[in-house]
């Protein structure tokens, strides 16, 4: 079976240990890691878990330096405002057909300059969108 096809709770435990494969995680992979820790913990909770996940699984990938603040929040609160519009949707595939915006991996240039995503302060700290706001959450 293809890490894809794997089932919600194993891609999470694959990804905790380290053990998915590092180059089969892109963007989708960070999508449905977002989307899965924002349904289990809430926003808040959801992303701190995300954070944890993600730092942890560069780390054991050789490349710490790779997590990135302010896009992982930005993600973070574009699927949040999209689960925020379909909650029920209990497939990763089905939630992404509904918001297929979410699949774009340069989403984020509608939200930030070049310069501003490029930046250290941004890869240590969230910085808010300095072209369009994002999407607003409900919770």
């Amino acid at each position: 079976m293809e890490p894809q096809q794997w089932t919600d709770a194993a891609f999470v435990a694959a990804v905790e240990s380290a053990t998915y494969p590092g180059a089969a995680f892109r963007h989708r992979e960070h999508v449905r890691l977002a989307w899965l820790c924002l349904r289990a913990e809430g926003f808040v909770a959801g992303l701190e878990r995300l954070r944890v996940l993600i730092r942890g699984f560069a780390t054991a990938n050789g490349a710490p330096g790779k997590f990135h603040e302010t896009q992982t929040r930005a993600w973070a609160e574009l699927v949040q405002a999209a689960l925020d519009r379909a909650p029920r949707v209990d497939s990763f595939d089905d939630f992404l057909a509904l918001h297929t915006e979410l699949a774009d991996s340069r989403r984020l240039v509608r939200h930030y300059r070049p310069e501003t995503l490029g930046s250290e302060r941004a890869r240590d700290t969230w910085c808010p969108p300095d072209l369009e706001p994002l999407p607003r959450r409900i919770g």
